[in-house]
């Protein structure tokens, strides 16, 4: 009985997965052009804040900040990447905050 019941939840699940898909054109995180400092001046609060890096073969580093802003119902999520050489200058630096929305799908001027 137990090796029928493993077989049929084999079967019903590879029937049901099959039809599963996700599309990577969905997204509900729309960029800005605002910085911390705009959100912080206009009410929003930090919720969250996480940092991570790891070094390459080369000994650069990258780090990795994400910041979680809100206000009322409004959220953000602001990125920063860094890259440092080994002696820890600054090589690269990008910037983003993005606005909760809901979803969308991805496209030309979105």
């Amino acid at each position: 009985m137990f090796k029928f019941t493993k077989i049929l939840l084999a079967i019903t699940l590879y029937l049901y997965c099959g039809n599963l898909y996700a599309d990577p054109n969905n997204d509900q995180w729309r960029d800005t052009k605002k910085t911390y400092l705009d959100l912080i001046n206009e009410g929003y609060e930090v919720k969250a804040y996480d940092i991570s890096n790891f070094k390459d073969g080369q000994g650069n580093m990258y780090m990795f900040f994400v910041t979680v802003l809100q206000k009322e119902n409004d959220v953000f999520e602001c990125q920063e990447y860094q890259v440092f050489d080994d002696s820890l200058n600054t090589m690269d630096l990008s910037f983003v905050c993005r606005k909760l929305v809901q979803p969308y799908k991805k496209g030309l001027n979105t």
